[in-house]
């Protein structure tokens, strides 16, 4: 079985610690992941505050890309950058980006990001920009033209577009232009939780039809409006998105190291295994399970991946 996480801030988090991935104080390490005792995709996101401007969020940008590729070499850790490279054995890692704030045509471009190895990308985090409107972004402008022109272009070069962070208005922009499955690496059912970072109904049968998927994101204030969160919660979110989608369109997406630790549901990548077992007492059959753990995740990537 393999597990896939849509996404997580321990490239940032390292950055800031001066730890390694091995072994950490961090919710994400090597031997956590290998306790799983499953093959395991993680994708590691790179992310530079809106507020850190020019050269400064170049690279910052560039320092977290050189330490998964550094802590990648180190481990024996395959980069997936390709369809052929999701046959890989033990932990695998996928370099995304979130938030597009620091792209500068003349210092950087989409073009260089794919060198680097970015294979998922959101336009923005939380306030908007150039390309999108962001989910707490004072501005309503939807998908701009310059957006328009980036979502086809990352489509051409097999860059997963995510959508986790865009304002309402440009999700469905972005559905409407967008010709490869699209994902919500990190967001919850808004049904369950009434949160703007999270999807309505409809949002969810969007993703459906368009063959993406909404990851499960373990911070509590996405998972129920107030008090303690645990598995129960989870199961709660992955259970709405099955009957409301399809069990086709939910995996992992936990935000582990960018969450406040004492707000996540779960702790590590270990507690996901007890996702899975619950969904087995629920008579979920093995078939079903497997995609929700990454199987989902494997078949878009399979779809946009050159």
């Amino acid at each position: 079985m393999y597990i896939v996480d849509g996404h997580c801030d321990t490239l940032l988090a390292l950055q800031e610690k001066k730890e390694t991935l091995k072994e950490n104080s961090l919710q994400i390490s090597l031997n956590r992941i290998k306790k799983t005792s499953s093959d395991y995709l993680q994708f590691y996101a790179v992310f530079v505050s809106p507020s850190i401007k020019g050269l400064e969020a170049i690279n910052q940008y560039k320092n977290m890309v050189s330490i998964l590729q550094n802590e990648c070499e180190k481990n024996n850790i395959p980069r997936i950058l390709t369809k052929s490279d999701l046959n890989f054995k033990g932990h695998g890692a996928l370099l995304s980006v979130e938030g597009l704030y620091f792209l500068d045509e003349k210092q950087i471009t989409l073009d260089d990001l794919y060198k680097d190895g970015v294979r998922c990308l959101s336009m923005t985090w939380n306030g908007s920009n150039s390309y999108a409107g962001g989910v707490l972004g004072k501005l309503s402008h939807g998908l701009t033209k310059k957006g328009a022109n980036l979502v086809k272009k990352a489509e051409k070069l097999g860059i997963i577009l995510d959508v986790s962070h865009l304002d309402d208005r440009s999700f469905y922009d972005l559905s409407e232009i967008s010709s490869n499955p699209f994902v919500a690496t990190h967001s919850n059912a808004r049904a369950i939780c009434e949160n703007s970072r999270n999807l309505t109904d409809d949002m969810l049968v969007t993703l459906k039809k368009h063959g993406g998927l909404a990851g499960i994101n373990m911070y509590g204030r996405f998972l129920k409006e107030q008090g303690d969160t645990s598995v129960v919660d989870v199961i709660r979110h992955i259970e709405h998105i099955c009957t409301v989608a399809s069990v086709d369109t939910v995996g992992f997406g936990t935000d582990f190291d960018g969450i406040p630790r004492e707000h996540s549901a779960i702790d590590s990548p270990i507690a996901l295994i007890a996702v899975l077992e619950q969904l087995a007492i629920l008579n979920y059959t093995q078939e079903q399970i497997d995609k929700i753990a990454g199987g989902n995740y494997l078949r878009v990537l399979t779809r946009v991946l050159k």
